[in-house]
């Protein structure tokens, strides 16, 4: 079955800090005592959440670069995307955390709002214009990193080295360990960089494990890659 969402770029699809709690198997103690980066974040609104919330949280992407009305006018052109194309690949989800069709773009609509009005209150103070394998992050910044719907779903449009050059510099940049969300690709497969990576020996020379966490919406898309340091 060759079924997927056909997407000609990278959305900017936003998911929510409920979300993020349940993909990387967050627990209020970890995030009490950690300084988390939120890598190539996009439009989600975990870390203007999470900061609500009293913890320490920054969020990197390329588009923050831009400005808040570019970036409220793409994100909504790609839910329309996404939400057109579901129906005839429904059957590629868990349709639990979300009922319908409906429930998922009003969540993904929220979460970007949160996002935008978060991002045009404090800017660079929590949004850092980032373009991933390369970041200006000082040395071990970050406690923990976590990398939601970027590397290994998008293996067709970002190739193996700079899969293994984005891991490396987050190994650089964070001091304990990377979750990274999910290790299916579009088609809701294994990514085909999932085991190369786990082998590649400098990789390798850290703690490499999948774990599977308690959330699930593509299906099989319950695991998360950790990279413990």
């Amino acid at each position: 079955m060759n079924k997927q969402l056909i997407l000609k770029d990278i959305v900017l699809i936003g998911r929510t800090f409920d979300e993020y709690y349940r993909m990387f198997d967050l627990n209020d103690e970890l995030l009490k005592k950690e300084k988390i980066l939120d890598a190539a974040s996009g439009v989600s609104s975990f870390c203007a959440q999470a900061c609500a919330r009293g913890y320490n949280v920054t969020a990197s992407d390329k588009i923050y670069a831009s400005d808040p009305s570019e970036i409220e006018k793409k994100c909504a052109e790609d839910i329309d995307i996404v939400v057109k194309q579901l129906p005839e690949v429904a059957d590629l989800y868990v349709w639990n955390y979300f009922k319908d069709i409906k429930a998922l773009k009003n969540n993904r609509e929220r979460a970007y709002r949160y996002f935008i009005e978060d991002f045009k209150k404090y800017g660079i103070r929590r949004y850092v214009p980032a373009e991933f394998p390369t970041t200006n992050f000082l040395n071990s910044e970050f406690n923990i990193s976590l990398v939601s719907h970027f590397i290994f779903l998008y293996e067709d449009q970002l190739d193996y080295e700079f899969h293994k050059k984005t891991i490396l510099e987050l190994l650089r940049i964070t001091s304990k360990e990377i979750r990274i969300f999910p290790i299916v690709n579009l088609k809701g497969r294994i990514s085909k960089f999932v085991e190369p990576v786990i082998q590649d020996e400098d990789i390798a020379c850290h703690r490499v494990s999948i774990r599977k966490v308690d959330y699930e919406f593509m299906k099989k898309g319950n695991e998360m890659l950790v990279i413990e340091k």
